[in-house]
């Protein structure tokens, strides 16, 4: 099989010692590797906290379960809704629970650390047979607790799910241990759309998920496929849109292979849903099975557009994109045969599976486009380059998903983030024109970066300049037409480069049998 883990990617010694890519594929030592870690991290947890701190918007999607996993009682982890109005506050306020692996790890962790432990936890049989209180004696008790503060800082632990799968894939595949891997973890730490699902909007499950999604890819490249069962099964329980993962893999992986990935999938499943479903009376299913995000709430994407309702929306938005992945996996498969699992062309396919979530959704919100972005700097550093395009593309969803909290925002900073919101796109747009008149100046032309600045312009700019104006009014279908295409086409490019190499290769003739040898020499 081409395309193994010892053929990936190794890089040719450069003699030029002050080049960056010099630096790149330098070898580094375990404290140098472990620094590079440490610096992401204190990158993430610091700008989220110098910006307001881990938001309590839709918090309460984890926040119920947890505290009830915390303190013993699993059988209200998924509370009935309550029938009546008891006076929720906003950032308490019911919602469809989110699927339990990110509520049984921030459980334990609340349940160590003792969170809200002050106070008395309501007991099981105040909650009703069907734990038809919940809801209500829960919200009072972290009333008198202040349990909601600490329990939503648990988000900034999502990052080290994150880091150790980006770490592992990368070592998976040859790149760690090395300047990429440290420029990578600092590229990620760095990235806004990042911060997004613990900044903007609080779903700290979407990090987890990318990080066993990755960790599920690092054992695929290393044909660990049981693992990759186990991991993956625990990232759809964390998060559905990783069922775009797992559906192309089983189309993917080979001969026996393949059982294993789905028996330790379904096994996996099984271990951790059957003792929820029957502790919580089967309430559980529903956020397995249909997840948060299946409302209208903020609407506005093309699928919105067709104004498609009920059983026809679900099958668009969460079926057919499970179904294009899995096609896009065999067809590449037809064409690539084995190589299809080589790493370049693997993490290129998966993200663009990925960004299937985004394609056909009937929301859109800046922490969808986070598995997109993941999947790019990934793939950009197997790949051994970091495109300007990249950087573009990342600075055009940070713009256009504001990451600072300001306005109505639950976590705002009331001093200073509203002029930073203000100074945001139109520093990006300064720095975007002197680089222009940079390339000018050395006779050159960077096209896509024209191309941003063209759109920057037409979706922030305001006249006059100092005009107290934080964003234009694009919908957000026009922001699917914009980062769509060019996030997809990121990472469809050298999964596209493998198509074409693989078609301009001749095919070897097979090999004779013993018949035709005899024949031949007669």
């Amino acid at each position: 099989m081409t395309g193994t883990m010892t053929e990936t990617h190794a890089p040719e010694p450069l003699t030029d010692t002050t080049s960056p890519r010099h630096w790149l594929d330098t070898p580094l030592s375990s404290a140098m590797c472990l620094l590079s870690w440490l610096l992401a991290t204190i990158v993430f947890i610091g700008v989220i906290a110098a910006l307001g701190a881990p938001t309590e918007a839709d918090a309460t999607e984890s926040n119920y379960a947890i505290w009830a996993i915390a303190h013993g009682d699993v059988s209200c982890a998924y509370p009935a809704m309550p029938t009546h109005h008891v006076g929720f506050l906003l950032t308490y306020l019911p919602v469809p629970s989110t699927a339990p692996t990110w509520p049984l790890v921030g459980g334990a962790i609340a349940a160590l650390t003792r969170i809200g432990h002050s106070v008395a936890f309501p007991s099981t049989q105040a909650m009703g047979p069907n734990c038809d209180k919940g809801y209500e004696l829960m919200f009072h008790w972290a009333l008198h607790t202040s349990a909601i503060v600490p329990t939503t800082a648990l988000g900034y632990l999502s990052w080290f799910f994150l880091l150790a799968g980006f770490v592992a894939l990368l070592r998976a595949v040859g790149r760690g241990r090395s300047g990429w891997e440290a420029a990578g973890v600092l590229l990620l730490g760095v990235s806004p759309v990042v911060w997004f699902p613990v900044l903007d909007l609080y779903h700290p499950q979407d990090i987890v998920t990318m990080g066993l999604v990755l960790l599920a890819l690092a054992t695929v490249v290393r044909r660990r496929w049981a693992w990759a069962g186990v991991l993956l099964a625990l990232a759809i329980l964390s998060q559905q849109f990783a069922l775009l993962v797992i559906a192309p893999l089983i189309v993917l992986a080979p001969g026996r292979a393949r059982w294993r990935l789905v028996l330790a999938a379904l096994a996996t499943g099984l271990v951790v849903t059957l003792p929820l479903a029957y502790l919580t009376s089967g309430r559980v299913w529903h956020s397995i099975l249909v997840g948060t995000g299946n409302t209208p709430s903020f609407g506005g994407t093309l699928l919105r557009q067709l104004h498609l309702h009920g059983n026809f929306l679900l099958v668009a938005s969460r079926v057919l994109p499970i179904v294009v992945a899995a096609c896009l996996a065999w067809w590449v498969l037809r064409r690539l045969g084995p190589d299809a699992l080589a790493p370049v062309p693997l993490i290129s396919l998966m993200a663009v599976c990925l960004s299937l979530r985004v394609v056909f959704e009937e929301n859109l919100f800046g922490y969808y486009f986070l598995a997109l972005a993941v999947m790019l700097i990934v793939l950009a550093v197997v790949c051994g380059r970091i495109r300007g395009e990249l950087v573009a593309w990342l600075a055009m969803v940070t713009l256009a998903y504001n990451p600072v909290p300001w306005g109505g925002s639950l976590n705002q900073n009331r001093s200073w983030g509203h002029p930073l919101a203000v100074a945001l796109p139109e520093v990006a747009i300064a720095v975007a024109l002197v680089l222009l008149v940079w390339d000018a100046a050395h006779r050159r032309v960077r096209w896509y970066l024209a191309a941003w600045l063209v759109i920057a312009l037409c979706a922030f700019g305001e006249w006059p300049p100092w005009a107290d104006a934080i964003r234009g009014s694009w919908p957000p279908w026009a922001w699917q037409l914009v980062l769509l295409p060019t996030g997809i086409a990121l990472a469809a490019w050298p999964l596209g480069a493998a198509l074409r190499k693989a078609r301009s290769e001749p095919q070897p003739e097979p090999e004779l049998v013993e018949a035709d040898r005899v024949v031949s020499t007669v």
